[in-house]
């Protein structure tokens, strides 16, 4: 049972390992619950077709994690929602502080030409949506050993995962009870989870606000899709609300070159009825830009009143170098107004460096980074589980790495997250009992006009991955989703 005062301890979790004719029975019960919820992925080797899918890779039970750290990272999420909403509208400090990186890196520029001509043209859609995801990690403190909140990063674009993690918070709520957890601790250590209906209902906020029960809500979707599954639950959520099926359609970048147009009103039109909302599940990644078409449809998307999510303010703003530019000092507070609100997301920041510069500070960083290599990642600036680069390979890196090229990258200080044992489950593998490191996602959005935007948290994903992996995509085989099992400390 929880504490007399209610609060739930590290020993109210289920005691690992469990017997292995246990972990057997509810392995199999986990697959079977998996499939009967729509909690399955694509098969890596068929992305392109449903008919035949796999248990997404899940924990077998949920994770550890401390309750002050997590409770933390909600109550931040509407000011971390609220700062990306002001940055997005701020085209010059955007487009300023990405003038070295656009020297290098193509996808960057490609985005920032589009942001000036919308700045050049005005942005035609009268609100604006911002879904976002924000990730941490639970990162112990090296002098206090105390464990403290630290942003990985923001996710404004094709925030996943949601699906998974709410149907496998059921799943662990179930397990617990089957391994005889008391129903006070599980109410107090598994939170309620659920983002899809909120993501839904802030795509249905901006589809009522356009005011027009016939437009379009266009998913724009990758060429192939192994994670298809976790995205068709937001769609079926959104028919529950009020809009018609036969009002949501997907397609891909190039899908949209051939069949988008813009009127004399910049309204974007399929068919010759226009488009309410655009909602980005694709175009995150260079490889979605395949061509010069493809660009040329994002223009032309952006350059409508069609409501876009994210819109190209947005998305630019998700870069890694306006995160690490958020950190030097006074800029924060420049979009924060309340002191006390930008103490909090401060707190939340990692250490990051930028590198595009030959000055003493950057050059005592890097050699900093070649001597201590196991305190410093490597990030590029795309967005979406694109490649980290640590330990000797960072080291090379940053030594063949022509000064004009290191824009594309941030130095990040390496976090030392919380480890906890678990098992994890992939299809058709043993399940493996293994110590993990988790990093946690909190949902959020933020829609309305630039100076009034509606805020609002719900929902969250924890992914674990074996500790000694640095890659952490689901979808790649590398992390699985997880739940967060909130303890407190005596």
């Amino acid at each position: 049972m929880a504490q007399k005062d209610g609060r739930v301890l590290l020993l109210n979790a289920p005691r690992l390992p469990l017997p292995e004719d246990k972990v057997k029975e509810l392995a199999g019960d986990l697959h079977d619950y998996a499939h009967a919820h729509g909690l399955v992925m694509r098969l890596s080797t068929d992305k392109m077709s449903s008919e035949v899918c796999q248990t997404t890779p899940l924990t077998l039970l949920p994770s550890p994690f401390p309750k002050n750290v997590f409770d933390e990272a909600v109550r931040i999420q509407n000011l971390y929602a609220s700062l990306y909403h002001y940055i997005a509208y701020d085209f010059d400090f955007l487009i300023d502080i990405h003038k070295n990186v656009v020297k290098t890196d193509e996808f960057t520029r490609k985005m920032i030409e589009i942001l000036k001509k919308v700045k050049e043209q005005g942005l035609k859609q009268p609100v604006t949506l911002a879904i976002q995801r924000s990730d941490y990690m639970c990162h112990k403190d090296q002098s206090s050993a105390e464990y403290d909140l630290k942003q990985i990063e923001i996710n404004n674009i094709a925030s996943s995962m949601g699906a998974h993690a709410e149907r496998l918070t059921q799943w662990h709520i179930r397990v617990l009870k089957a391994l005889d957890v008391p129903d006070d601790v599980i109410r107090r250590a598994i939170p309620e989870n659920k983002p899809i209906p909120m993501i839904a209902e802030a795509l249905f906020k901006a589809w009522s606000h356009f005011n027009n029960p016939d437009a379009w809500v266009l998913v724009v979707v990758e060429n192939v899709n192994q994670n298809q599954i976790d995205q068709r639950h937001v769609e079926y959520e959104l028919e529950k609300l009020g809009v018609p099926m036969t009002r949501i359609i997907r397609r891909t970048l190039t899908q949209c070159y051939e069949q988008l147009s813009l009127n004399e009103s910049s309204e974007l039109l399929i068919d010759g009825k226009p488009v309410a909302i655009v909602y980005f599940r694709a175009g995150y990644s260079p490889d979605h830009y395949q061509s010069d078409k493809e660009w040329e449809a994002r223009e032309r998307m952006e350059l409508s009143t069609a409501l876009k999510t994210p819109w190209i303010g947005l998305q630019v703003a998700n870069t890694k170098k306006t995160q690490q530019v958020l950190s030097e000092d006074g800029v924060l507070e420049r979009f924060i107004g309340k002191p006390r609100e930008a103490r909090d997301i401060r707190r939340s920041f990692a250490g990051m460096w930028a590198l595009e510069n030959s000055d003493e500070v950057t050059l005592k960083v890097v050699q900093g980074a070649q001597k201590h290599p196991e305190a410093f990642v490597l990030k590029p600036q795309t967005e979406g589980g694109a490649a980290l680069h640590t330990g000797d390979e960072m080291v090379q890196m940053l030594k063949e790495l022509p000064e004009e090229e290191r824009g594309a990258y941030i130095l990040m200080e390496k976090l030392r997250p919380m480890i906890i044992e678990n098992y994890l489950v992939f299809a058709r593998k043993p399940v493996t009992f293994a110590k993990a490191v988790s990093e946690l996602g909190i949902y959020g959005y933020a829609f309305g006009a630039k100076d009034a935007p509606e805020l609002k948290t719900a929902g969250h994903l924890l992914r674990s991955k074996p500790e000694s992996t640095a890659m952490g995509g689901v979808a790649a085989g590398y992390a699985v989703v997880d739940t967060p099992f909130l303890y407190e400390f005596i």
